[in-house]
């Protein structure tokens, strides 16, 4: 959050303590009021709020490129069938490739949002860079050469790497830069990401299409050149970001008021039982103001106050199991596709057909951002208190508002929907209508991949958000390797059984409901089950409700 930053008013020994009690402790019933200040007209010219504003802007204008250039791993549906006909990878191979680029994505996660918080987005741009560029060059010489799939293993790994890491410099960018408004702040960004499949996968149907090497006319994706384009671009786009992606301080803000709604959480801890011994502060707008180490001293304070509050791991365990089906459907979404195909289906229609609905889940998951994000901000509760006027009081409580952990929970219910209808069979019956399927849980995941960070920023705070989110989204890993590796062993084993024999199909293809019906059976429990785990974490004992969190 790039919001006014606290400095001690006295002597400079004490200036660490009066620092860390007032940000963390701010909102308490025993909270300080400070001293009157300034108005920020006064202090700033107009001049340099222009200057502020410009800079805050093409910040925010390159957080989106980088958002927009970060989601090339979500066109992987779109490699599969390549990878089972041309280098021969099983169902299970496939996804461990998968799984190691979820790895890449989550579980560094917390580092990369350590890096953006204490050295800011700029630094991590660069990061990606030396993550990308050698992730897709090995995987085009992997893909060429015909390396097995330990080998894509570590290339993936390092692509999923890549991916997260730009990722967090956009929302990051955002989230600290547009603090008045953060579910749109997140929500943009986000969607953002979420559209990235959506031009790439025109872009390779248009540009990166050859004809297969059978000779029967067919076109098939030019994997090797599309590896090379992606890790030219993405070079270029996170050297922009390394020089435009800053963070800069809003001087209309107050970093009391912002940081009091964390203090229904934060109250009970030895550090926010501190502040009212130490004297009075005074607002600063700059935040070289703060030494380096007291800010990070103040961000490791928050981190263990956060992994110390069992509802994280109630909304946590949540997101595990809603991020993990999403996950595996779009990483399988390819040999799915060909699943519900007759067997007598042509190549080059089943790699449109996924192409087209890689397009759909990237429509239909950034309008759902975008609409998770406006709601948020304009029916979810009040994040913190503002002045309200007698006469606006009325019309204030009349207005109709609606949690964000609600608005979580019915979008995850669109998202169960879908693996309904295919552990039901109905799409095997009617496959025209997969385009069912594919939208719901664009809708659904989109939105839950909103509203979590979004709702995170509100239980906990924006200062550390990068790193808070961050240790949350190591979990979705586990989910997405668990239900990858579920839809894999479903569909490796009845291939195996139908490939048996003189007539079998070969290649390792499978068709039928009983590829892939027992796994969406179990994601669709999955989501039932994570309903009532963020049920618990907001109304249950100790849950935000009881602890006066307004979420």
């Amino acid at each position: 959050m790039s919001s006014p930053l606290l400095k001690p008013a006295d002597d400079s020994k004490d200036g660490y303590r009066s620092v860390r009690n007032i940000s963390i402790s701010a909102g308490t019933s025993r909270s300080i009021t400070p001293t009157p200040s300034t108005a920020p007209s006064e202090i700033l010219s107009i001049k340099r709020r222009k200057r502020l504003q410009w800079l805050r802007y093409s910040a925010g204008a390159c957080a989106l490129i980088s958002c927009l250039s970060a989601g090339s791993i979500l066109l992987y549906s779109l490699y599969t069938p390549l990878f089972q006909r041309r280098l021969h990878y099983s169902q299970m191979q496939i996804n461990a490739i998968a799984i190691a680029a979820e790895l890449g994505m989550y579980l560094l996660v917390p580092i990369f949002g350590w890096i953006c918080d204490n050295y800011g987005p700029d630094r991590l741009s660069i990061v990606s860079i030396f993550l990308f560029v050698p992730g897709y060059l090995s995987a085009a010489y992997c893909y060429d050469n015909k390396l097995s799939y330990m080998h894509m293993f570590f290339s993936f790994l390092l692509i999923g790497a890549g991916t997260v890491s730009m990722y967090l410099t956009g929302i990051t960018t955002c989230a600290k830069n547009f603090t008045k408004k953060r579910g749109l702040a997140l929500a943009v960004p986000i969607s953002a990401f979420g559209l990235s499949p959506f031009w790439m996968s025109q872009v390779a149907n248009a540009a990166f299409m050859k004809d297969t090497e059978e000779g029967d006319g067919n076109k098939e994706l030019d994997i090797s050149n599309i590896y090379t384009f992606f890790a030219i671009y993405l070079f270029v786009i996170g050297l922009l970001g390394s020089v435009f992606l800053k963070i800069y301080p809003d001087p209309d803000l107050d970093e009391i008021i912002l940081r009091g709604e964390t203090a229904p959480l934060l109250a009970g801890s030895p550090t926010a039982a501190e502040h009212t011994e130490y004297g009075a502060a005074v607002l600063s707008n700059n935040p070289e103001d703060i030494p380096p180490v007291v800010k990070r001293r103040l961000l490791n304070d928050d981190t263990r106050n956060f992994l110390s509050d069992p509802t994280m791991w109630w909304f946590a365990a949540g997101v595990f199991l809603t991020a993990g089906p999403g996950e595996s459907f779009i990483n399988n979404m390819g040999a799915l596709i060909k699943t519900v195909q007759p067997a007598g289906s042509t190549t080059s229609s089943s790699g449109d057909e996924t192409a087209t609905h890689v397009s759909i889940i990237a429509i239909t998951s950034t309008f759902a951002r975008l609409l998770s994000g406006f709601l948020s901000d304009y029916l979810g509760p009040p994040v913190e208190p503002a002045p309200v006027r007698e006469e606006e009081e009325g019309a204030e409580r009349k207005q109709f508002k609606i949690s964000r952990i609600m608005l979580i929970i019915i979008f995850t219910s669109l998202m169960l929907m879908p693996y309904l209808l295919l552990s039901s069979g109905y799409i095997q019956t009617h496959p025209s209508q997969f385009y069912i399927i594919s939208s719901l849980i664009g809708v659904g995941y989109g939105a839950v991949f909103t509203l979590s960070p979004t709702i995170v920023s509100v239980v906990w705070g924006v200062e550390n958000l990068a790193t808070n989110w961050g240790i949350i989204a190591m979990l979705p890993a586990g989910g997405a390797s668990a239900f990858g590796l579920l839809f894999a062993s479903v569909y490796d084993t009845e291939a195996g059984r139908q490939n048996s024999g003189d007539h079998g199909l070969g290649d390792g293809l499978c068709f039928g409901l009983r590829c892939y019906q027992n796994s969406f059976a179990g994601m669709a429990g999955s989501c039932l089950v994570a309903i009532v785990l963020w049920m618990w974490a907001w109304r249950g004992k100790g849950g935000w409700i009881a602890r006066g969190v307004s979420v």
